[in-house]
């Protein structure tokens, strides 16, 4: 699996913010809006491994002041909600319904 230049700015945009650990509208938005592009990219499930990886490697880069519980609490939390999200794509691209989807919610 292999992201792409805007997947990685996306998830930049995402971790970037110094509230990116926390439940929140805009952490919360930037966070889907990264796994909708990391969807773009490979259209099923991510490698677990290589997510986890890589999102720690970008909180350990952007936010080296934290500590390391928090950032394995944070990876952990985003990779099963990530996980989520991209297994329910899968379903409804499986079912042939991601079009529907699409198509129904931008009227």
């Amino acid at each position: 699996m292999s992201w792409s230049q805007q997947t990685l700015e996306m998830l930049d945009r995402w971790i970037g913010l110094d509230t990116s650990y926390k439940s929140h509208p805009i952490d919360d938005a930037n966070f889907y809006l990264f796994v909708g592009h990391v969807w773009r990219d490979c259209r099923g499930l991510w490698d677990e491994q290589m997510a986890r990886e890589i999102l720690t490697r970008k909180v350990k880069e952007l936010h080296p002041e934290w500590p390391s519980d928090l950032i394995t609490k944070i990876v952990e939390r985003r990779k099963s909600e990530g996980t989520l999200i991209l297994d329910f794509l899968c379903v409804l691209k499986n079912e042939n319904k991601i079009k529907e989807l699409i198509c129904n919610t931008i009227r």
